[in-house]
């Protein structure tokens, strides 16, 4: 079976712990992050990190948008009180150009599992030649789908948009619904999920990303073709209400039986299909998102951990960040909590990893590791300025699928937005 392990396997899983206390050693060290199953798990695992260092990790878990303020209060006023930071890939050019961030280039080379970590996670916080963080998930999109709803009606599962379409009537009654995906405006949210429908149809956000020629493109007839799949799929075949639905609401009608489709992240799909929490997993098959003329484009979300330039002891900080990506503590995580995002590649060689999420769904590790080679770094573009440009893309997008602003209308705006945030 092919795992989601691309690089070597490391000499011995249960390495020895890296790191011997010393007095130079600081005491405490704080770590601040959002809440998601890696880092409730970190947090549970502090004590294993002091034992292992001496250094006493004060790990804090907190909501997103209290994260936002948090970070900025710190990193804006210098206090030096972060010494670890939660890192999301889209946020991470943003920071440096604000210089919050402490390039690590030196620290991750000299990291005993550095050569474990996916290369393409780890590269994503590459910038200008200079590392900036240690990825520690890397979460792709899929598509889940119900097997005896499909048999049922004779239809087989969608490998496009167009597809999906033409099978959506047939697998609709009163009591479900065939699709259920995210709307609601947001950079994890809506613009999460759009933009696989988007490149599939040949849509961009700019004229040449990669070329450099950063011209707002958004507006043009491919994206206005994915756009208005985008809204018919919701409108007319997902549950009432989905125009305003987020992945809990999307992860809740798919495990209650109320949808025969989602297209949904990682994270999301091992709770759709884990029998302990869906009533209908027995029943439910994963296969890659639905491409389109252009292909395929699963979404890719990376997240990592970063050190502050502010920090006061980044050597302790690097310490932490070393032990917080090794294979034990990653297998410990991935183990404990429904996590199998990981992005050291040799925990999907454990047997015990191996062995549970086989038995939360057999295709579940292949899926991912498919997905994730398909998927490009810049999914959502690593630009300091996309946060507000996806900000402004996603109002845009959700307003049409609402019916405030016509398809046409909406990708105009946003991209008059784009053009207006980048100055052009």
């Amino acid at each position: 079976m092919k795992h989601l392990c691309t690089t070597a396997l490391v000499a011995s899983f249960a390495m020895a712990a890296p790191f011997a206390p010393t007095a130079a050693d600081a005491e405490e060290i704080n770590v601040v992050m959002f809440g998601m199953p890696y880092t409730n798990g970190l947090r549970k695992l502090a004590d294993d990190f002091e034992a292992e260092t001496g250094i006493k990790a004060n790990i804090d878990v907190i909501g997103q948008d209290v994260f936002e303020n948090r970070i900025t209060l710190s990193f804006t006023g210098g206090t030096g009180d972060i010494d670890v930071v939660h890192a999301p890939v889209i946020q991470v050019q943003r920071w440096v150009a604000a210089n919050w961030l402490k390039p690590i280039t030196a620290e991750v080379a000299a990291m005993a599992v550095k050569d474990d970590i996916l290369k393409g996670p780890l590269d994503a916080y590459k910038i200008n030649g200079e590392q900036y963080a240690v990825p520690f998930m890397a979460a792709t999109g899929l598509m889940t789908y119900r097997q005896d709803v499909l048999e049922a009606a004779g239809v087989g599962v969608p490998e496009t948009w167009a597809e999906m379409l033409e099978i959506a009537p047939q697998v609709t009654n009163d009591d479900r619904a065939a699709i259920a995906l995210r709307a609601v405006p947001g950079q994890g949210f809506n613009m999460f999920i759009f933009p696989m429908i988007m490149r599939a149809y040949g849509g961009k956000f700019f004229a040449d990303y990669t070329g450099g020629d950063l011209t707002p493109a958004i507006n043009s007839p491919e994206t206005l073709e994915a756009l208005k799949v985008y809204i018919e799929l919701i409108n007319d075949y997902a549950p009432q209400g989905a125009g305003n639905f987020n992945f809990a609401e999307v992860n809740a009608a798919a495990q209650n039986g109320q949808v025969v489709f989602t297209v949904e992240g990682t994270g999301v799909v091992t709770q759709i299909v884990d029998p302990e929490k869906s009533k209908f997993a027995d029943v439910t098959g994963i296969a890659l998102p639905p491409g389109g003329p252009a292909g395929r484009s699963p979404a890719i979300a990376v997240h990592g951990l970063a050190i502050p330039s502010s920090a006061e002891n980044p050597e302790a900080s690097a310490r932490f960040i070393e032990w917080a990506v090794s294979p034990e503590t990653m297998t410990k995580i991935a183990l404990a909590e429904p996590f199998s995002n990981f992005t050291t590649g040799s925990v999907a060689q454990n047997a015990e990893v191996i062995a549970k999420y086989d038995a939360v769904h057999p295709d579940f590790l292949r899926m991912q590791g498919e997905a994730l080679n398909l998927a490009i770094g810049h999914y959502r573009p690593l630009l300091p300025d996309w946060p507000s440009l996806g900000a402004a893309i996603g109002e845009n997008i959700n307003a049409a699928v609402n019916g405030l602003m016509s398809p046409e209308d909406a990708l105009a705006a946003a991209e008059q937005e784009m053009k207006d945030i980048l100055g052009q």
